[in-house]
């Protein structure tokens, strides 16, 4: 027996099926059979609240169709445009805007292509309220000799102008915070805050005492020497190497079109006898003495300021040594290698690290010859 179902769903639903024995009509059975809509879509989560520019993924299920994909849409309050509302990709992954809208009133609406007249909806809620959604940096190493500036990114802060602002929660220590907008606070972060491997919360608080979420500050531990991965034509690969990075800590204060993090420029030959700097982009050629040592000066150059309180070395086996540091001024600085007969020919990396412990690499900037 084949049942054909109604054209549109029926009242009371389900329906009751019951055959009956031609033999004895005494004799029968009942089954229940409801009736559904020709696709039903359901959306899940069902319900969710966001903190502004969250990411949420929403998956749909269509039943009483084989055709299981669907359009998702984001709809809201007839005076809200849809970026107010947020954004959703097509494969249901919401973001979140960044506030909430006047009326805090979002559906994630998920139309079945196989029955447009047919769609399921979630509930979206904006958090309101302070939320941090990145830090800068958000890892440094432990150990630094200087202080850093913290950046928080995210949402619903206090403006410090016109007051009052928010402070921001460092270990649950407040400290006084600059935040020059509803999206960003900055915060100094001292050398004992960041002493001690592990992880430091960092929270923002509003002036009405109202806390954001915790984020954390990892504090990694600093590299106690470097380690070379040697490759070679016949093994070109390196495995079960572990390799640690963390933020430079000038993170916090970088801005856009002003890159202040720890980099080296351009470096050249520094010529003693006539105080002169030759600053160029090709590599520094260093002569390696027929016999005994020899020095050789060089000089180079950072955007972000180089000075004698930072680290210079030379990769390698340690042949080729520093022996001397002097800045000249506008954030140059110049150093005196030590040369030995014994050192290998070829390129070598430029080190060059702060008090903070951030590194940075010249690659390939110095050649022996």
């Amino acid at each position: 027996m084949d049942y054909l179902a109604p054209g549109a769903v029926p009242s009371p639903n389900p329906v009751t099926v019951q055959a009956t024995s031609a033999a004895d009509s005494t004799k029968s059975a009942t089954a229940q059979i409801t009736v559904i809509n020709h696709a039903v879509v359901t959306v899940q989560p069902a319900s969710v609240t966001l903190t502004p520019l969250a990411v949420q993924a929403f998956t749909a299920t269509v039943v009483g169709a084989s055709d299981q994909t669907v359009v998702w849409q984001v709809q809201g309050p007839p005076d809200t445009g849809a970026t107010v509302c947020g954004t959703i990709a097509a494969n249901g992954t919401y973001t979140a805007p960044g506030a909430a809208p006047s009326q805090d009133s979002i559906q994630v609406v998920a139309i079945s292509s196989d029955d447009p007249t047919q769609s399921g909806m979630a509930n979206v809620t904006i958090a309101t309220g302070a939320n941090i959604l990145a830090l800068h940096p958000a890892s440094v190493f432990a150990g630094g000799a200087d202080g850093f500036t913290l950046r928080a990114g995210g949402s619903g802060f206090a403006a410090t102008s016109p007051g009052p602002g928010s402070s921001l929660l460092i270990a649950d220590t407040l400290r006084t915070a600059t935040c020059t907008s509803t999206v960003e606070c900055t915060v100094p972060i001292t050398a004992a805050d960041v002493a001690t491997v592990g992880a430091v919360t960092v929270q923002v608080q509003n002036p009405d005492a109202t806390k954001s979420n915790g984020v954390s500050l990892v504090v990694a531990p600093p590299n106690i020497s470097d380690e070379v991965i040697s490759l070679t034509a016949g093994a070109p690969t390196a495995t079960a190497q572990d390799i640690v990075v963390v933020d430079p800590t000038t993170a916090g204060v970088s801005l856009p079109n002003n890159d202040v993090d720890l980099n080296l420029a351009a470096l050249g030959l520094f010529s003693t006898a006539t105080n002169v700097c030759s600053l160029g982009g090709n590599p520094v050629s260093l002569q390696r003495p027929a016999s005994g040592t020899a020095s050789a000066d060089i000089c180079m150059f950072s955007e972000s300021g180089l000075d004698s309180s930072m680290t210079f070395a030379v990769s390698g086996p340690g042949d080729i040594t520093v022996t001397a540091k002097q800045p000249i001024g506008l954030g140059i600085v110049r150093i005196t290698l030590q040369i030995p007969a014994s050192a290998f020919l070829g390129r070598r990396t430029l080190f060059v690290q702060n008090t903070n412990l951030d590194k940075t690499a010249a690659s390939g900037a110095i050649e022996v010859n």
